[in-house]
């Protein structure tokens, strides 16, 4: 009786603590956004899974995406780019709810991007933590795009 109680109480602990839900790639996604101080509302979904060539991002919106980011893209040609969706607060772009994707790489969130929740448009694109292209290129768009197409095209 004394070894029942024990093992009793261990099973209702186990069966009644939540289930780890979230992959690998989206609990690194998860914590790159808290540790930029996003209030995480929830997980969205998976929103997509492409291999990163100079062609792609050449292309829009891929183009755009990876201007947005903080990272030089060369070192991710031929990888994997997955995508996780979330829904945060604690966002430069709005009070209310903002979307955020953020890259993964072999498990670790590299950037991403962010849109309000309540936008429908696909015309407006922002970096993770809510700039313009010209914030985070620090240069015009049409400057910034010859310079772009010129790096990258082959």
């Amino acid at each position: 009786m004394k070894y029942v109680m024990p093992i009793l109480l261990l099973v209702i602990l186990i069966g009644c603590s939540a289930p780890n839900d979230l992959t690998r790639n989206q609990s690194a996604a998860k914590s790159f956004l808290e540790k930029r101080g996003y209030q995480v509302l929830s997980y969205e979904a998976h929103a997509e899974s492409y291999e990163l060539t100079k062609q792609k991002i050449i292309t829009l919106p891929y183009m755009m995406y990876w201007g947005l980011q903080s990272v030089d893209p060369v070192p991710f040609f031929g990888k994997t780019i997955e995508v996780e969706k979330f829904s945060v607060k604690n966002h430069p772009l709005s009070a209310g709810k903002v979307n955020v994707f953020v890259y993964v790489v072999n498990g670790k969130a590299i950037g991403g991007t962010s849109a309000p929740s309540d936008d429908e448009s696909d015309g407006g694109y922002w970096s993770l933590d809510g700039k313009t292209l010209e914030e985070v290129q620090v240069k015009s768009y049409q400057d910034w795009q010859k310079d772009w197409l010129n790096k990258y095209s082959e």
